[in-house]
């Protein structure tokens, strides 16, 4: 019953994804032909909606597309749609973040200015190659395979498989289409995958325990996770108790940002492997999703350092404390994503192990050692050697929750 729920819940993400999506492309201020820097500086507010609603959509896209291919056991199609959602589609959710600190620079800066902002942030190997790459070819395979896989496995009609590629198609080529035609591509993505989740969501498949590669991969992600954490935190500029401007070491700063964002994206299939051994409706099921849409939205925010670092490069001081002003007065982001990601990831970190150790799944010290290891990255991440604190408790709390689950 446990799992049909978790399934239940992604279906009701696969709905309202698109939905947002729809939503979010209405409220495109940059819609149609012109410079996009002086389209959202004339609306900033209408740019900080649609940015907002966006990563939202690619957000719930995740469980979303995970519950259509939970009960799949194909060997090829399946297994790298997965792969695709998790580590791609959650990245190129956290690439749509990168508008709101732009929108601050365009709402701030003349056109000459802005330009160099935007050449200095293409500019960054990590960022090209840790997240637009991953995060783009990402998003195509998860809109790709993920239904030709539910359709090779007859989990779905073929119906679906037209809907959903033509719907991704359409908006593949007419996104930034003036209205309607930019809205034909979400419009149809949303009839697709309302009517699938409805249809399926009495279907017996959704029982399937699924295939059991799935936790032993989150398994090694959630070992993974604290040790990608550790490397981001010893790659900050600074010392060993001091954290410098991403300017004085650029290199490093994107390293860091990099491993940071990989480091809380690998909690996501580790949480998912945790939660699923945990039986009942209760805790362990309310920690799984706060942890993930937590973690989902956290690990995005990590793509700021590169915003933070352009703009310590190419603007001025009095021009950079007027930028973070304005990116700090974006309300609508720090309440429906910012303080989402935070207190989601954080406090998910902590029930997951507390949701196991009642379950008897775990010893009671996991979840001090995960409780503790959230307070100190809140205290100690200020230096490379008081950082490495919340990293290895964190490890010693999973590795601890995955001993107890594999005896």
């Amino acid at each position: 019953m446990t799992t049909v729920l978790r399934r239940r819940a992604g279906l009701v993400c696969l709905a309202a994804a698109p939905v947002l999506l729809l939503l979010a492309t209405a409220a495109d201020p940059a819609l149609g032909s012109g410079d996009w820097d002086r389209m959202v500086a004339a609306s900033p507010d209408g740019a900080v909606l649609h940015t907002v609603l966006l990563h939202w959509a690619y957000v719930l896209f995740v469980p979303g597309l995970l519950a259509l291919l939970s009960p799949l056991r194909g060997r090829v199609l399946a297994p790298v749609a997965w792969v695709a959602v998790l580590f791609g589609l959650a990245t190129f959710a956290g690439l749509v973040l990168t508008d709101i600190t732009a929108v601050a620079v365009a709402s701030t800066v003349d056109d000459a200015f802005f330009d160099a902002f935007d050449a200095r942030v293409s500019a960054y190997t990590w960022m090209s190659v840790g997240w637009q790459l991953p995060g783009l070819v990402g998003w195509v395979l998860a809109f790709v395979l993920t239904p030709l896989a539910a359709v090779r496995e007859r989990l779905v009609g073929w119906w679906y498989a037209v809907l959903a590629l033509a719907g991704f198609g359409l908006y593949f080529l007419f996104a930034i289409s003036p209205v309607p035609l930019s809205l034909t591509g979400p419009a149809v993505l949303s009839v697709a995958n309302l009517v699938v989740a409805v249809r399926l969501w009495g279907n017996p498949a959704l029982a399937s325990p699924g295939p059991a590669w799935r936790d032993r991969v989150g398994a090694w992600c959630l070992l993974a996770a604290p040790v990608a954490l550790a490397v981001g935190v010893l790659t900050m500029p600074g010392t060993a108790t001091r954290i410098d401007p991403f300017s004085t070491a650029p290199g490093l700063a994107g390293a860091s940002a990099f491993f940071l964002h990989l480091g809380w994206l690998l909690f996501v299939p580790g949480v998912l492997a945790v939660t699923r051994s945990i039986p009942g409706r209760g805790l362990g099921l309310v920690a799984g999703g706060v942890a993930v849409l937590g973690l989902l939205h956290w690990n995005g925010m990590m793509i700021g350092d590169y915003l933070v670092l352009a703009v310590e490069q190419t603007l001025d001081p009095a021009v950079r404390a007027e930028v973070t002003a304005t990116a700090d007065g974006y309300a609508l982001f720090g309440l429906t994503v910012a303080a989402p990601a935070m207190i989601g990831a954080l406090l998910g970190l902590i029930l997951v192990p507390l949701a196991a150790v009642r379950a008897g799944l775990a010893p009671w010290w996991a979840a001090v050692a995960a409780g503790l290891g959230v307070v100190a990255f809140l205290l100690l991440t200020t230096g490379r050697l008081t950082g490495l604190v919340a990293p290895f408790l964190l490890l010693a709390a999973y590795a601890a929750v995955l001993r107890y689950q594999s005896r």
